[in-house]
């Protein structure tokens, strides 16, 4: 049963709804919204620290436990060094290494260099491509043949070549060597006639479509994710922790 409260409730609504419906149709709107980008893209930064992760948990540091050890940098050439030389302290702290900020207090020196750092990218078309016609008869204007795709595709990987090296700093001495290890990240999107783009890749944890995650099949359910996006599987983790003293590193000098 509605009270008289409830009715008179009812009734401001219904009359909100009518001035609603009169009064929208008229209104004008205006707005605006200011959007900037980044000298780099975002998916840039992604692929590219995405790999040099990659390529740094391929690297096993336990050699280096207990031992106090200057990280030398001087070689490293890539546009995000914070990034590069962070985690590269991160992965010898993490795995038992004991880090000193001057060469003077440390036993051993351990030198990075890097041999690639950088992004490539190919396209596929097939489809008419953009084309422009060139005035060939007097009177009739140029104009262009604008891209009509059938099916179109862009692939943008990243690629980190990494080695390090250890010498003792009195003697100058080679005591480790942890040879060299690649990674790297693809970034994949496709379209198919006017429907797209379906994005894959190692960025991501399956295809996406409009922001949507189109459903594993059984099989890539399986697999790890290293495998399903293409990636290589590291053998060591740097996030792991090492006891301190598990190895002796007299049994890494040179005899």
């Amino acid at each position: 049963m509605c009270t008289e409260a409830t009715v008179a409730r009812r009734s401001v609504r219904v009359i909100i709804l009518a001035l609603s419906g009169l009064v929208l149709p008229l209104a004008v709107g205006c707005g605006s919204t200011r959007m900037t980008n980044t000298a780099r893209t975002g998916t840039e930064q992604l692929l590219l620290t995405n790999s040099w992760d990659q390529a740094l948990r391929q690297v096993d540091f336990r050699p280096l436990i207990g031992v106090p050890v200057f990280l030398d940098t001087t070689h490293v050439e890539a546009v995000d060094k914070g990034w590069v030389t962070s985690s590269l302290r991160q992965a010898l702290l993490s795995q038992g290494v004991l880090l000193r900020e001057t060469k003077e207090d440390a036993q051993w020196v351990v030198e990075a260099r890097t041999g690639a750092y950088g992004t490539d990218d190919s396209q596929l078309l097939i489809g008419v491509p953009q084309m422009n016609i060139p005035m060939t008869i007097p009177g009739i204007p140029a104009g262009s043949v604008p891209e009509v795709p059938l099916i179109k595709k862009s692939d943008q990987q990243a690629v980190t070549k990494l080695a390090l090296f250890a010498y003792d700093r009195a003697s100058g001495q080679l005591v480790w060597n942890s040879g060299t290890v690649l990674g790297t990240s693809d970034d994949k999107n496709v379209h198919i006639g006017g429907l797209g783009p379906f994005q894959s890749g190692s960025l991501r944890g399956g295809t996406e479509f409009i922001g949507m995650t189109i459903p594993l099949t059984e099989e890539e359910r399986d697999l790890p994710p290293q495998e399903r996006s293409g990636g290589a599987v590291p053998f060591t983790d740097p996030a792991i922790q090492v006891p301190v003293g598990v190895l002796d590193r007299d049994d890494f000098l040179p005899r």
